[in-house]
């Protein structure tokens, strides 16, 4: 496979996966946020159980947005970003939360109880989607004082 290839394939699957991910985020925080109020009838297990699997829902929307990001530095491919060496890292970390946390949580929800298991990989594409999420802040706070560096420069004539 060409590099031309692969790099299109890797930025097409990112590019599902994060706007997936984003979209599906927006969905569930939309609709968990008009849901009507409980009545005092009785219907309020229901509504928890809503409450229950939007959040499942909607952890698993970021993470699949949080892996999408991290994707180019699991497969080590070239990134539009530009992550240096230790953001990629850090990438490739959250990419093993991601992925390791789903077999880690499938083992212990064979071995113990399945509803243990799903929450450990809750857990751990929670951890995921706060490492990717300061990734991004970093990588935008180096992209601010790069421009700011360069803008001192120019004014200073260095």
């Amino acid at each position: 496979m060409t590099a031309d290839k692969r790099r299109y394939i890797v930025t097409a699957i990112r590019g599902v996966l994060v706007l997936t991910g984003a979209a599906v985020t927006v969905a569930v925080l939309y609709s968990l946020s008009t849901m009507p109020t409980a009545s005092s009838s009785g219907d309020s297990f229901v509504r928890g159980l809503s409450y229950l699997f939007g959040s499942v829902f909607f952890v698993l929307a970021l993470g699949g947005a949080g892996l999408g990001i991290a994707l180019p530095s699991l497969l080590g491919a070239e990134d539009t970003l530009a992550f240096d060496r230790w953001q990629r890292r850090c990438l490739k970390g959250a990419g093993v939360l991601f992925v390791g946390g789903f077999v880690v949580g499938l083992v212990v929800g064979l071995l113990t109880q399945l509803q243990f298991g799903l929450l450990l990989w809750l857990v751990a594409i929670v951890l995921g989607v706060l490492v990717v999420s300061c990734v991004l802040v970093w990588r935008l706070f180096a992209v601010f004082v790069t421009a700011l560096v360069r803008l001192i420069a120019a004014e200073t004539g260095e």
